[in-house]
């Protein structure tokens, strides 16, 4: 998920709890607020918008909060997030994605319905979110309408990340809107075509704007307020300057507005602390092993979102479901680095073994060690060196990927932008 679509995210599930005002600032006060938060975290779900919260999600949500604390290897919950992407293929080459950068390593295409309702059957009743894109646009995927209907109509909340800048149309609206979809993130950097394509390489502002207004006159015309519609600004040192006009034009088109820093190769920038990111790499068990499934288009199993290359995935859900994948030799051994930092020499050939996060637990867990507290650990990562770990890896590999001078849009997209 883009780091602009998880804060508005976070805002979204965010339920106030009016009643519980006054004894959460007395549990502050005896200094155990954030046990007790931890507590509630772990038995409470997230109510994301569009979600249905039945027995069967909360008991799993227990179950699989419950496995990560205690740093399970072999898990009998069922992930609470689904990635499971449309479609690998995209009109933009935008400079820090792989797709964008043009790294060939799997067929270029869209997830086929069947393998599509196959995941929604084994899945769908115990998930909580669903993303439809990781390395490609979604809205490209002819059946994107369908595979957002499927799953909202089985309470799971709905997220598509998307460049906007793609052929759209009032009746492709309404479909968008009568298919249940929670949140629609609108990937626009910049407030003017100069600034917007120096990162959006190959994309038409204006376009975009005018499938925001779009969406808006659609949810007007059917009455209905969802789904949220933001745009996700990625702030760089070349255009953030145009951040106050883009919240500015978001509120003309009646949009949320949401910016964060864009990842960058090398060192972070914004010495002003304009926009809102999480610096350190957080010092705990990796959510993506626990709680969240990565399906490529392809039908391979991604150990998380960042990881692009088909050499690093670990399995093929066609074979025998996504939960004999789930459980499998990579998965559990992958799960063991948050234990045992000497483990097999197969588990330190995984991707996982030098990732920011699994060090940062590592260090975290000898800092403890020593009788240090909590308030005290630093880890020493930041969200932009986590970045930096996938995104160098293309120029580290045994056999590097020939550049994709020519994606064939028409494979996908009868009317391609």
């Amino acid at each position: 998920m883009s780091s602009s679509l998880q804060v508005l995210n976070r805002k979204a599930a965010r339920i106030p709890q009016r009643a519980s005002a006054a004894a959460i600032r007395a549990l502050r006060r005896a200094g155990v607020y954030e046990q007790a938060e931890g507590f509630i975290n772990t038995v409470r779900p997230p109510m994301w918008p569009g979600m249905r919260l039945t027995p069967k999600r909360l008991l799993n949500y227990q179950l699989v909060q419950y496995q990560r604390s205690r740093g399970h290897t072999k898990l009998f919950g069922r992930p609470l997030v689904l990635t499971l992407e449309a479609t690998n293929v995209c009109n933009l080459k935008c400079p820090a994605c792989f797709t964008g950068v043009g790294e060939v390593t799997r067929v270029r295409g869209i997830m086929p319905m069947e393998r599509y309702r196959s995941l929604i059957d084994e899945l769908g009743d115990y998930a909580l979110l669903l993303e439809f894109y990781n390395w490609g646009e979604p809205l490209l995927n002819k059946n994107i309408y369908e595979m957002v209907g499927l799953a909202s109509g089985r309470g799971i909340s709905t997220i598509i990340s998307t460049n906007f800048s793609v052929t759209f149309d009032q009746e492709r609206a309404e479909k968008l809107v009568n298919s249940g979809l929670a949140i629609l993130g609108a990937g626009i950097d910049g407030a003017s075509q100069e600034t917007y394509e120096q990162y959006r390489v190959g994309g038409d502002f204006e376009k975009t704007l005018k499938n925001m207004r779009l969406m808006v006159a659609a949810k007007k015309a059917l009455g209905s307020e969802s789904p949220i519609v933001c745009w996700s600004f990625h702030a760089f040192e070349h255009n953030k300057h145009e951040i106050d006009k883009a919240k500015s034009m978001a509120d003309d088109i009646g949009v949320e507005f949401s910016a964060t820093k864009g990842w960058v190769e090398g060192d972070e920038w914004d010495d002003e602390g304009k926009v809102e990111f999480p610096v350190m790499v957080s010092p705990e068990r990796c959510r993506y092993l626990w709680t969240q499934a990565v399906v490529n288009n392809d039908g391979l199993a991604s150990p998380c979102a960042n990881s692009f290359y088909e050499e690093e995935d670990f399995g093929a859900v066609d074979e025998g479901g996504f939960m004999e994948v789930w459980n499998n030799r990579y998965y559990q051994e992958a799960r063991k680095t948050f234990s045992q930092r000497n483990g097999s020499e197969f588990g330190k050939s995984l991707i996982c073994n030098d990732c920011p996060y699994t060090k940062t637990w590592e260090n975290f867990e000898s800092h403890i060690a020593q009788g240090l507290s909590k308030k005290s650990f630093e880890s020493g990562y930041t969200t932009n060196d986590w970045f930096n770990y996938f995104f160098q890896r293309r120029h580290d590999r045994d056999n590097p990927a020939q550049p994709d001078n020519a994606i064939d849009l028409s494979s996908v997209d009868s009317r391609p932008s």
